[in-house]
């Protein structure tokens, strides 16, 4: 991925920090909405994933808003929240303090393609809307990452995008605008999973996968280490 690209993802992720959330809330994603409940149907679907398979030390990266928190964090007993967004964990914080659990949440700004982070400390990884907004290099280096940082019976979710007939004419991946509630327009990389792409992923970066929910948007994945 060039700079520029990236670049200018880094900063419509920034900027978005205050309205991200709407997409689960409002079911108001960037673009065009043909059915807000469905988005909102859908993400609750995410919801009930998250609370069923996060649980003990959990990793959230990268972590966003901390949208998700409010299903796990009744579940765990340590929560590590990254994110390269200044913005997204100020927000992050605000939920860990409104949950009531800011004493037992580290937050750390790195690239989650970057981070560092001790070795075999999680038994969770919940991976949020991230894998669509990296190249296939990029996700085998992502995972060679996540596998060091999870324990041996440690468990991965991924929540991503579904590639499905409701995604319309727009093509499976690449380059697309997205523009702010304010007008501001942002170029970023996106691409779609259907479950199948597990399968593949499985052998290159090194997971057996699982795929949870195969929705009309959305998709949800476990991932383990492979023996």
């Amino acid at each position: 991925m060039n700079p520029s690209l990236r670049q200018s993802m880094n900063e419509y992720y920034d900027e978005r920090a205050a309205e991200f959330d709407e997409i689960y809330t409002l079911g108001k994603p960037p673009g065009t909405v043909t059915d807000p409940e469905l988005y909102k149907k859908e993400a609750r679907s995410l919801a009930h994933l998250v609370r069923v398979h996060c649980r003990g030390s959990i990793l959230d990266i990268p972590c966003g808003t901390g949208y998700w928190l409010q299903f796990y964090a009744a579940n765990c007993s340590a929560i590590t929240l990254v994110d390269q967004s200044e913005n997204m964990l100020r927000e992050g914080r605000e939920k860990a303090r409104k949950h009531g659990v800011e004493p037992i949440t580290t937050f750390v700004e790195a690239d989650a393609l970057e981070v560092p982070l001790e070795d075999r400390s999680f038994d969770t990884v919940l991976v949020g809307f991230f894998l669509s907004h990296v190249t296939d290099s990029q996700i085998a280096l992502f995972f060679n990452t996540l596998r060091n940082l999870l324990k041996p019976d440690g468990r991965m979710l991924i929540l991503d995008s579904n590639w499905t007939r409701y995604r319309g004419s727009r093509p499976k991946e690449g380059t697309t605008l997205r523009t702010l509630n304010d007008g501001r327009k942002f170029e970023i990389y996106k691409r779609y999973f259907e479950g199948t792409d597990f399968d593949r992923m499985s052998e290159t970066c090194g997971m057996d996968f699982t795929v949870r929910h195969d929705g009309k948007l959305y998709l949800g994945v476990t991932g383990t280490l492979r023996d």
